[in-house]
This record gives structure tokens, sequence and C-alpha cells, in this order.
């Protein structure tokens, strides 16, 4: 038989005509047609599964172009090597390969990788803990929602008027003091609805019998006075009270929601970059009409890292799940990478309640708004 036969049954699919003449070892074929310089003429789709070995891929790695060779044409167990090469050696085709048939969510732009969102709560199951509870995935999946956290917290069961004003800066105390003014400075006020001894002092020191006036200079004193200036908010100024109260409520939900906000999207840092973008896109209804959709985009990190890291730790395996075609999507295979410990889920500790610092700021730039 020559040379040519050889050649003629390999490529023919005939191996087990030709295998015993080398033991049936294809490695020792493929080596013999190799040192006749006619490797190039092998068709090498049609080694024989069973016998696509480590070996065989290192040799052909050696002296073939292995990108002839088809990712769906070479053993299971050989795949995620073949990915691997390709990344190393055909970068780009590697990459437009495995986000146009394996990873279907995943776009290339000039400026890197993009995960297409199916809706902005897919990033959820990246986050540790259930989606219910006070956990960081509960919390993720409530920012990532179009509602945001979609309610109130309700921090404090009940705010005092005087709580806001131990919390206003100095020019916001002055305009306080102006607006009470404005609405009570100088009428008679009756001392039998109020009980604060502050109010009693203010008519004994005016000299007048059942009642007081608030006079300009009475005002430094009755914002320090808790109770008193609680008692003048229930009663003479029960409108104040109640919008001091709201001012609280919203400076402390909005310092909660922001604080969690950063902590969602910080936390996302660790895997992508910048905000998540929303992309439109003209659609045509069945009856003719456009109408705008908008697709929901963010920018990954470090998408050659995570598929690299994915196929190392498979290496070899040919279980259905070792293979980036089986999860479809980024998400889903970084949820199993997770899950497999290969990387960690986005965790960060849930506050109990607003941070201070960020409620008196909000109480302050809110206070126009409310009072």
């Amino acid at each position: 038989m020559t040379i040519g036969d050889l050649i003629e049954n390999f490529n023919d699919g005939n191996w087990d005509y030709i295998s015993k003449i080398f033991r049936n070892n294809v490695l020792t074929f493929l080596k013999f047609i190799h040192r006749k310089n006619l490797l190039s003429k092998i068709d090498l789709t049609e080694i024989p599964h069973d016998f696509f070995s480590d070996e065989v891929f290192d040799f052909l790695v050696d002296n073939t172009d292995i990108s002839e060779m088809s990712y769906y044409e070479i053993p299971e167990e050989l795949k995620n090597r073949y990915l691997l090469y390709h990344l190393e050696h055909n970068y780009e085709w590697a990459m437009e390969f495995i986000t146009k048939n394996l990873l279907s969510d995943v776009s290339i732009r000039q400026d890197g990788f993009y995960l297409h969102l199916r809706d902005r709560e897919e990033l959820e199951i990246l986050f540790c803990g259930s989606s219910r509870g006070g956990s960081a995935r509960y919390i993720a999946k409530m920012i990532l929602s179009e509602d945001g956290l979609g309610h109130d917290w309700y921090f404090d069961d009940y705010i005092t008027p005087h709580r806001v004003v131990d919390e206003l800066d100095e020019a916001n105390i002055t305009s306080l003091k102006d607006i009470i003014f404005k609405e009570i400075g100088d009428k008679e006020l009756s001392l039998e609805d109020y009980d604060s001894d502050f109010f009693s002092e203010l008519s004994e020191e005016q000299g007048t019998d059942g009642y007081f006036r608030l006079r300009a200079q009475d005002l430094e004193g009755l914002v320090k006075d808790e109770s008193a200036f609680n008692e003048l908010c229930k009663n003479d100024l029960d409108d104040l009270g109640s919008s001091l109260r709201s001012l609280y409520w919203q400076a402390e939900n909005s310092a909660y929601e922001d604080e969690v906000y950063e902590l969602v999207y910080g936390g996302l840092e660790e895997y992508f970059e910048g905000r998540i973008s929303e992309v439109p896109r003209e659609v045509i209804r069945t009856d003719g009409s456009k109408v705008t959709r908008y697709d929901s985009y963010i920018k990954i990190r470090n998408f050659k890292n995570l598929v690299e890291t994915f196929l190392e730790n498979w290496k070899g395996s040919a279980y259905s799940d070792s293979f980036l075609e089986y999860y479809g999507s980024l998400t889903e295979l970084m949820v199993a990478m997770i899950n497999n410990d290969e990387i960690e889920c986005i965790d960060f500790r849930v506050p109990d309640y607003p941070d201070w610092y960020r409620t008196r700021k909000n109480i302050n730039e809110l206070f126009y708004d409310y009072i």
C-alpha cells in the first residue's frame, strides 16, 4: 500500500482499514505522514474522536494550522483546550466565535465587551444571599428594578418636628424663624392650648392674662426649647409640624436609597464598568407603526479573564456543563462559576439605618422644597 493509498483511506474515513499498520495509534500515523512532508494532505476532521488525545492535539498545534478544524468537529474533552489555544493565538477570531455562537448575550464594541441584559434585574443573581430578606441580593433586586426600592422604609415610627430643627444649619434656622414669625408673630395665642413653661414665662414676662405673643426676640429661645417647639407644631403651627416631619422622612429614606444604590453598583464594579446604559432601538409593529424600545447594556470589566478561568478549570472534561454553550449566556455562566467557587458572588453589609450625615445633608438641601 502506497503513502497515497494510506492518505486516501484515512481521508475517506477508513481508519479501521489501515490502523493495524500503525498499531492502532493515530499519533504514530500522523508522525509518519509528517516525516514524509505530507501532513498538509491529511483531512484533520477525519481523526477518530476516540483517538484524538491531548498528545494528538499538541502534535497538531506544533505541526499544522489547528484553526482549520471546527470547534464542533473535535472531541468534547478537547473543546476547552481548543478555545484556550485560539484565545492565545487567534484572539479576535476566538472572541467573535464565542460571542456569536456560545455566549449570545455578549456584544463586541470598539471599546470592549458588553453584556446585553434581558432586564436590569437579571444581574441580581450575581449577588450573595436570596431574593428575600435583608441580603445583598434582596437589595440588589429592588435597586435594579424599574421602581427602585419601591417602598418607604419608615426607620423611625414617629419624628418630632424639633428633630428636624436639631439638624438644620444656621441659614435654614434663620429661615425657619422667619417663617414662624410670618405665621404667628405678635399674634395673641391662648395659654389654654399650651402646657410648656416657655409660654407661661412669656405670658408672665409680657404681663398678659391667659395669652402670650411670640416676638422676634423670642424665636431663638423657641427653636432651642424642644418641648415648646413641638407643642407649638401641634397647635397653631400644625401645618409646619407636618411639613417638618415629611422633610425628615424624605431625607432619611433618600439617604438610605442613595447608600444602598452605591453599594449595589459599587459591587457590580467587580465585574463590570460604569452604569447600565439604555440603547434605543426602533421596532416596526405588524400594523406598520413604529415604536422605540430600549436595550440594556453594561460593559464587562474583564470578559477574557472570566472565559479563560472557566475553560482552564474545565479543561479535559466532557460533561455537558463543562462547555460555554451549555450556559448560553454570561450571567448563567457566572452563576455556575460562583457556585463552583471559581469567582465570588457580590456581597455587602446591608445597613440597618440610613447614614446620619447623608440624612442631615438631605434635610438642609430639601428644606425649601418642604417648608
